[in-house]
């Protein structure tokens, strides 16, 4: 028997809930293979709910819209470090709320939370009687954690400092060197870690101002996904969520620079590592997934990738060599890396180069397309094998009000055609949407002048 996909999109008030849209794969035995609800609570909190038959395990968590891309100078760093407060248990004066960690703990569950440019989230996995337990935890996260122990707030700060210094002294910050660059120091530009002066000074009272205004139901987003039952899992939230008191949020539009720029940072040490980015669609674009697909033929960082050939089995110029690309709301950013020695950066920056512009002049190989065709789909598969992975992905996408669903995402990447991976070359490798990063460099200006496309 074939397998049919039937969409229903409706409105409707069930117990409190609003809801929105629901996808449903009926197989052969009439079983739900793949489902997907979005609901409202009357307070504006999102619900996206995803079940999966079969599984022993569930995942939650809860995305709000603050990160660095909404910060201030002044607040720059903020968000990541009300993200290390609201999780930790010991930072904050809620007894009932150090109560559920320690069960949690004890029974297994593995949480975490992550700062990003647009989100903060928190999240669970651990075994389906948990649930209830990482539902309520995630209630006191969003809601109660509002009082800061005066020491473990000071802690907490030396922490994240401590965190901080370890990024802005290693070459992982290239990458948001290259927003940077490309962006400017604001909006998707800013850096998550954020300003040490900013962290080493915040008190307990803009913390509890961030969390006071972003930190509402209508800029939050509460997914579930396992093997789970929608009208228990609904009622687990409304019993949580629905005394949240509902509050407008005030957001203003972002900004970013009118064009690209350079990050130059001469460091110290043997070694540079240098980034040539690039401007790109956000993520609801249409030319994402041909963009991604361009950035993992030029620097996907195995050896079938066009850079890492050049450079270092061809030339020997670099041992570690890649590329990356960020999609956010309105906007992304791409771009191709190499740690190199010193003496070899001028070199590797004219072959990065040399690459770039051959493939926007000449484009894709056919081989080439059909080969990540088969590389992004099966990455995709595996990140709904990963609970939390995919937990991550869907509360990635509710956070900037897409509807995830993998068969769609799947069915666009079979679609993908050379054409579109071509077009997005032609469209996007070009200089005046291009950007340069660089840290380690001794002689800026000539390294600079090696990167012509």
């Amino acid at each position: 028997m074939e397998t049919f996909l039937f969409l229903v999109t409706y409105i409707t008030n069930l117990a409190g809930f609003y809801i929105i849209k629901s996808n449903r794969r009926i197989g052969k035995e009439k079983k739900s293979v793949y489902d997907v609800l979005n609901a409202y609570l009357e307070n504006g909190l999102k619900i996206i709910l995803h079940k999966i038959p079969e599984v022993k395990t569930v995942s939650c968590g809860l995305w709000v819209k603050q990160g660095s891309s909404y910060e201030s100078d002044e607040f720059n760093g903020l968000s990541h470090l009300a993200e290390h407060l609201l999780m930790n248990a010991e930072d904050v004066i809620n007894e009932q709320y150090k109560y559920l960690i320690a069960e949690i703990t004890d029974n297994g569950v593995m949480y975490n939370a992550a700062t990003t440019k647009e989100y903060t989230c928190f999240h669970f996995t651990g075994l389906a009687n948990t649930l209830e337990t990482c539902i309520c935890a995630l209630a006191h996260i969003a809601m109660k954690n509002r009082n800061f122990e005066n020491e473990n707030f000071e802690n907490e700060k030396k922490v994240v400092l401590q965190e901080a210094t370890g990024f802005y002294s290693s070459f992982q910050q290239i990458k948001e060197r290259t927003s940077q660059a490309l962006w400017g120091n604001m909006g998707t530009g800013k850096i998550i870690m954020g300003n040490m002066n900013n962290i080493r000074e915040a008190t307990p009272e803009q913390i509890k101002g961030l969390v006071r205004r972003a930190y509402v139901p209508e800029n939050t987003s509460i997914v579930v996904i396992g093997n789970i039952e929608y009208m228990h899992v609904l009622e687990l939230i409304e019993r949580e969520f629905s005394c949240w008191e509902d509050v407008k949020k005030e957001t203003e539009e972002e900004a970013v620079d009118s064009t690209p720029g350079i990050y130059i940072n001469k460091g110290s040490g043997v070694s540079t590592v240098l980034s040539i980015g690039f401007r790109s669609p956000g993520y609801d674009d249409q030319r994402r997934l041909p963009t991604e697909m361009m950035v993992r033929i030029l620097g996907g960082g195995g050896f079938q990738s066009r850079i890492v050939k050049e450079i270092r089995t061809k030339r020997g110029l670099a041992y570690t060599v890649g590329g990356f690309a960020s999609f956010y709301r309105k906007r992304g950013t791409l771009g191709f890396t190499v740690v190199c020695d010193k003496q070899k950066s001028i070199e590797a920056a004219k072959a990065m180069s040399k690459v770039l512009a051959e493939t926007r002049i000449n484009g894709f190989l056919e081989e080439e397309i059909i080969r990540e065709k088969k590389v992004m789909e099966t990455n995709m598969l595996l990140s709904v094998d990963n609970m939390t992975e995919h937990l991550r992905y869907i509360g990635k996408c509710g956070a900037m009000d897409i509807n995830f669903y993998i068969e769609n995402e799947i069915r666009a990447i079979k679609k993908i055609s050379k054409a579109d991976v071509d077009r997005a070359a032609r469209q996007l490798l070009v200089e005046n949407n291009m950007g340069f990063a660089a840290i380690g460099a001794d002689d800026a200006e000539k390294l600079v002048d090696a990167v012509e496309i």
